[in-house]
């Protein structure tokens, strides 16, 4: 039985087919969206993101993407529990191909036993999903376990021992002898 994957939280997919030569792309999520992507990635608000991207396809179907990701979100701080505000800028540097090319650019690889060769992302279905890849590298650039400024942990005294019952019997069998 095949599960369906779920709805990505933002989406702005683009089909290949239409990129030509080199395109400029900005992603500016809406309210409704950014709220999504709060939830999505455990956030207490996302309150500004902002995606500019510079598209490349090439002949041979290889498709390049640079730019950058700017947001202010709010998250959890893990010690206070409190949101705090925080600013994120993430550099956009990305390669994808058609499932054909990169099992081509893998197997040169092989060949070549060139073991540093890291190959593009898979295109799926021949459209790429922006949207769904802007807030892929948002949740790479976040702090797995955010620290609000000045938060410090505090945990109370360390809780007295109880005595073991066995302690408290050796102490009657000194106090017989």
């Amino acid at each position: 039985m095949k599960t369906k994957a779920a709805a990505p939280a933002y989406s702005h997919p683009v089909a290949v087919a239409t990129l030509h030569g080199e395109n400029h792309l900005r992603l500016v999520p809406d309210e409704a969206a950014r709220k999504a992507i709060a939830r999505a990635l455990g956030l207490h608000a996302v309150d500004r993101l902002e995606a500019r991207l510079a598209i490349s396809h090439a002949q041979s179907g290889l498709v390049s993407v640079e730019g950058e990701l700017e947001a202010d979100v709010q998250p959890i701080c893990v010690v206070s529990l409190d949101p705090f505000p925080q600013e994120v800028r993430e550099p956009v540097n990305l390669k994808l191909a058609p499932p054909e090319l990169v099992e081509r650019m893998v197997k040169r690889a092989e060949e070549d036993e060139n073991e540093d060769f890291e190959p593009p992302d898979t295109i799926e279905n021949g459209v790429i999903d922006f949207g769904a890849l802007a807030v892929e590298f948002l949740a790479l650039a976040l702090d797995p376990y955010p620290r609000k400024p000045g938060a410090e942990f505090k945990g109370g005294d360390p809780l007295e021992p109880k005595p073991s019952p066995f302690e408290a019997l050796k102490a009657l069998k000194i106090n017989k002898e």
